[in-house]
């Protein structure tokens, strides 16, 4: 800033004193004494000039020093202060000039930055004017809630979530923090998406005030809490299976016992009795629920069974497909009794799979078999194979088109005990899940009622 002044004084100054040096060298030529007074006055007129020309340069090089570096100085000062974190930082611009062009490029990168931090983020973020219109909606929020940018930004937030319709939570948390300045943290409700699908949020809302502590309006984030909600689920069914495990284990043995001596003695008794005795019909019924016992006990014994290494001995190089057609053939009786057509679209580039083919073989019956159950008058079961090279995850799709399951029993299916056929162990799908459990992979239920369901076993590719 010294060095500009500095410059004009040298400049002026140096051409000042150039005059002055050339009128008194011609000065000195002189011999008259008439042109000695007349020269002597311009030489104190030029001397008086240098002055007040370096002071005046000197004040005006300060003033054009100012102009020059005070913005950028603001544009240093701004700079610093982005680099520690704040990002609100703007540059006041009141030239045209370079500088002017300048300070509007940062503020636009500013702008840039801030759009683009708010686009990445990986929750849902709407921050919404004082009036209650929604002045911007990041793409996140677009995944989550299924609206596009452009048909909400520039609406009333109360028109696009009206309090009368399904989101009436979300319309309420944010007319309470918009009208009320009451803010939310980390509250948890559903919402629904454009499309009407029901999503767990966690959601936050925080007031927007500038420096002058001035409202702005609120920002609302949001993130989908489905997948945590999956998680805690699966922990809570994980807790339960081990609960039961133990029981079962226990409870299978000293039940065991006792049944085959049942058994054995039902089946003395009847020895003694004629073949028209009724009570022979009734020896019938106690060895039949006897050996019905017993299946369930064997499969509390399979359940609770601490195998996991055998089972990864038994674990072989195998084409998920061949392993579906073997079981097919196990069940081939039970649909054409039950008239259910088995569409298959088996994917040809499916990769081989480690794992253990009587395991799978048992946890795909369980399916079959439930999905027979869910088409009393016939139907068909479509079972689908598919490769995602992007995941290295093998998909087997089971979908029927049965009675559907509930909300609730799709909550519960996996529960050990939980059926909704009255001859059902409720024991089926449990062992399912833990079979696919051990296998690393996960299996997931798709239903609605009436228009039947699809379990969804996902397999990670192994070599």
């Amino acid at each position: 800033m010294i060095t500009i002044p500095l410059l004009i004084v040298i400049l002026v100054c140096g051409s000042l004193v150039f005059s002055y040096y050339i009128v008194r060298i011609n000065f000195l030529k002189l011999v008259d004494d008439k042109d000695i007074l007349i020269f002597k006055s311009v030489i104190d007129i030029l001397g008086r000039q240098i002055w007040i020309g370096s002071i005046f340069a000197f004040f005006f090089g300060i003033i054009l020093a100012y102009a020059i570096t005070l913005p950028i100085k603001r544009l240093t000062t701004s700079a610093k202060q982005i680099a520690t974190g704040d990002l609100s930082r703007i540059v006041q611009v009141s030239s045209e000039d370079e500088i002017g062009a300048l300070g509007k490029s940062f503020n636009a990168m500013v702008l840039s930055l801030n759009e683009h931090i708010i686009e990445s983020m990986t929750g849902g973020v709407i921050t919404i004017n004082m009036n209650g219109v929604i002045a911007t909606f990041n793409k996140s929020a677009e995944l989550i809630l299924g609206y596009n940018t452009y048909d909400l930004v520039g609406k009333s937030v109360f028109d696009a979530f009206p309090a009368s319709g399904k989101n009436a939570s979300l319309n309420a948390i944010i007319r309470e923090t918009l009208q009320g300045k009451k803010t939310s943290s980390s509250r948890e409700i559903n919402i629904y998406s454009k499309a009407g699908k029901k999503i767990p949020i966690g959601i936050t809302t925080s007031l927007l005030r500038d420096k002058k502590n001035t409202f702005l309006g609120i920002v609302v984030t949001f993130k989908d809490l489905a997948q945590i909600k999956h998680l805690e689920e699966q922990v809570r069914r994980a807790d339960r299976l081990a609960a039961v495990g133990s029981l079962a284990a226990g409870v299978a043995h000293e039940i065991r016992n006792p049944l085959g001596s049942v058994k054995g003695l039902v089946q003395l008794l009847k020895e003694d009795l004629k073949d028209d005795d009724q009570k022979k019909a009734y020896a019938d019924i106690i060895v039949k629920e006897v050996d019905r016992l017993n299946k369930v006990v064997e499969e509390l014994l399979s359940f609770a069974r601490p195998d996991a290494s055998e089972l990864e001995a038994n674990f072989i190089q195998l084409n998920i497909n061949d392993v579906i057609e073997q079981t097919l053939l196990l069940a081939e009786h039970d649909s054409k009794r039950e008239k259910i057509q088995i569409i298959k679209e088996f994917s040809s580039d499916v990769p081989l799979v480690l794992a253990d083919a009587k395991k799978l073989q048992q946890a795909f019956l369980n399916i079959i078999f439930n999905a027979f159950g869910a088409m009393e008058d016939g139907g068909d079961l479509t079972i689908k194979t598919s490769f995602n090279k992007s995941t290295k995850v093998l998909n087997i799709a089971f979908s029927d088109t049965g009675i559907g399951i509930s909300d609730e029993g799709q909550k519960k299916i996996f529960d050990p005990f939980y059926t909704a056929k009255a001859s059902g162990t409720g024991l089926g799908l449990t062992i399912s899940h833990q079979i696919i459990s051990s296998h690393q992979g996960r299996i997931n239920v798709k239903s609605e009622m009436g228009q039947g369901t699809t379990f969804t076993i996902s397999l990670p590719e192994k070599r």
